[in-house]
């Protein structure tokens, strides 16, 4: 993720705090946080958090983050992510002003013990900055999220002056964003996706509404579909809350590409011709709870999708979605509305491979760690520095720490240059949308993939004890009535399963009855519980092999007869333990738990024993209060 920790010698800052978003094998989890266990250990150690953009990837951890560092460690954004993470903040009540502090690029303060300089680049969102971090120990430049778009939207170039000011200065470590290397040639600008969506918009005047999905983030786009439907002399309706979020942070930095108030409300939206309105809605991935894909699924209580509408996917299907766009497009399609996913309605944030090289021969850094990508492209990544002339490179997996010193004179080597320094031990933590947040096993991803794969089931056992479960031995010793059985009352339900119309079932009835049957009268019902389970695992593996997650639940038919048996359980493991030690007449001091104590002799116990048996055989006595009376 997103969290990275820099710094000289023993003095550090944090760089993001990002979360990623779980695939399909994480289920039932929202978000994947950093391990802020780690960065508690660490936080005497960090004197800053300083952001880089506003994206989830990079600001979303903050609400975990935060209270696991120092409560006074200073947090820098600019402008438009401070706006974004004071609400987000103040939604878990971790909002603290004074310790946020707000910087414009190219402005230096001091930041932990680098003079940091901030960056213009340009990206998917506005605001966004690469890092200078000057030290004495030598130069840092992080390009955070980046790519160069010659003619933006919003008229904020990348500031390529200042990574050629660096390279003049001597760059001992370069860290720079991976996620295109794999792409050759360079992005193309909002500018043309701009062009082309005003042209499909057009296209549709007077045959009905238009919808387009993109990510909320990104304002240039959202300007892009407000610049498209004031052409076409349409009114433009957000459909979704978190397009209003970022639109309203954007408006109060005074960067938003234009007025919240210009949209209609979705009740104006529904009075309106549908040939004079254009709907921009979330939803772009496929998430279940967005408003297009609830509407696709015709579940939206917001608008409902006609065959006159034309929806224009202006976004980037991220892998792993693949299968929920293309379900979500196709229930479109089936509900009569045309579809348009156009490449050109999309360009990417990230650099291409050749806008990186570019960068690489500008800043001409010693030492290159990729980062930002899959492993795959951060290897990439870093031969393509060796092939732009950096000699020195390396490649670091989570909790891996890199140790890197500036070259002397330019020539020589350090001695430090580029060392592994060591792994810190760090494990992914998982929240599930709402308090529920920790590590794999506490929130059970193991038991969650078993019940969606394999199923569940639950097994109650009601137990029912021989009517005298215990006899008096001579000489003092206690033994089973080896005469009777233990039976047992099994009822159970499967959820998630194949159970072959019930046969499934039945067998596993008659196991578990056979497991209960098997095992002595004075039996625990936690031994009850382990071996109808072990029973009925055996049973599924051996039908369809499964091993379904299985719960056991065994109480007593008669709660007197469970005390009975207890007791002359826990007579007999006495008697068992006096024989190995050497029998002692009765009334003598014998070892017990806590040395030696004097134990009242059996026979002073037996009376009680005696009352209870007689008890449990009287056929007039009654049942306890709440007992099964259907049962015989």
């Amino acid at each position: 993720m997103n969290c990275m920790l820099v710094g000289v010698r023993d003095r550090y800052i944090l760089i993001d705090a990002g979360l990623m978003f779980p695939d399909f094998s994480d289920l039932g989890m929202q978000k994947i946080l950093p391990d802020t266990g780690a960065l508690a250990a660490w936080k005497d150690k960090i004197e800053a958090l300083i952001i880089t953009h506003a994206h989830e990837d990079h600001i979303g951890a903050l609400p975990w983050v935060l209270p696991a560092l120092d409560p006074k460690t200073p947090v820098y954004a600019s402008g438009f992510p401070m706006q974004l993470i004071k609400r987000r903040l103040q939604e878990y009540g971790l909002w603290d002003a004074k310790r946020m502090h707000t910087f414009r690029m190219r402005d230096r303060f001091q930041l932990g013990p680098f003079e940091c300089e901030p960056i213009r680049v340009t990206h998917s969102i506005p605001d966004c900055c690469g890092l200078i971090l000057r030290s004495d120990e030598g130069n840092i430049v992080h390009t955070g999220d980046w790519k160069i778009d010659e003619s933006p939207v919003d008229g904020q170039t990348f500031d390529r002056s200042v990574f050629e000011q660096i390279g003049k200065e001597g760059v001992a470590l370069m860290m720079s964003d991976s996620t295109n290397v794999l792409t050759p040639g360079r992005t193309k600008s909002e500018r043309g996706v701009r062009s082309l969506l005003g042209h499909k918009v057009e296209g549709h005047n007077h045959k009905g509404r238009v919808i387009a999905t993109m990510f909320a983030s990104n304002l240039h786009r959202i300007g892009s579909a407000k610049a498209a439907a004031d052409a076409a002399g349409r009114k433009l309706c957000f459909i979704g809350m978190s397009l209003e979020t970022y639109l309203e942070a954007a408006h109060k930095e005074g960067i938003a590409p234009f007025s919240p108030r210009e949209l209609i409300s979705p009740a104006q939206m529904h009075e309106a011709n549908p040939d004079e309105v254009m709907l921009v809605t979330t939803g772009s991935q496929g998430e279940d709870r967005a408003q297009l894909p609830l509407a696709a699924r015709q579940a939206s209580r917001q608008f409902k999708l006609t065959e006159n509408d034309l929806v224009l996917y202006s976004a980037k299907i991220i892998p792993g979605n693949d299968n929920k766009v293309m379900t979500m497009m196709n229930s479109i399609s089936g509900l009569g509305a045309k579809v348009c996913m156009d490449r050109g309605l999309h360009t990417s944030g990230h650099a291409y491979r050749d806008e990186l090289e570019e960068i690489l021969q500008i800043v001409k850094p010693q030492h290159f760690l990729p980062v930002h990508g899959e492993y795959a492209f951060l290897t990439e990544h870093a031969e393509l520095a060796q092939e732009a002339g950096v000699r020195s490179t390396s490649v670091i997996r989570n909790g891996q720490m890199l140790g890197v010193a500036s070259r002397r004179n330019g020539k020589t080597l350090s001695s430090g240059s580029m060392a592994h320094l060591g792994t810190a031990s760090l494990q992914l933590l998982y929240n599930d949308g709402n308090n529920g947040t920790g590590n794999g096993s506490e929130m059970a991803l193991d038991e969650r993939t078993t019940l969606a794969t394999d199923g569940i089931v639950i097994v109650a056992v009601d137990v029912f004890r021989p009517t005298s479960v215990m006899v008096q031995a001579t000489g003092g010793e206690v033994a089973s009535n080896r005469g009777q059985q233990l039976m047992g009352k099994v009822r159970i339900t499967t959820r998630g399963m194949w159970v072959d119309e019930g046969r499934m079932l039945a067998q596993l009835h008659k196991m578990s009855e056979a497991a209960v049957a098997a095992l002595p009268s004075e039996s625990s019902l936690a031994a009850v519980e382990e071996r109808v389970g072990r029973e009925i695992r055996r049973g599924c593996r051996q039908y369809n092999q499964k091993t379904p997650e299985v719960i056991v639940i065994a109480h007593e038919y008669d709660a007197r007869a469970g005390a009975a048996a207890n007791a002359a359980a826990v007579r007999k493991a006495d008697a068992q333990t006096a024989r190995t030690q050497g029998a002692q007449p009765k009334g003598s001091s014998r070892p017990g738990p806590k040395g030696n104590q004097k134990l009242a002799p059996d026979a002073e116990q037996l009376p009680q024993q005696v009352l209870i048996e007689r008890e449990l055989a009287n056929p007039r006595s009654k049942p306890r209060a709440g007992s099964n009376t259907e049962y015989p």
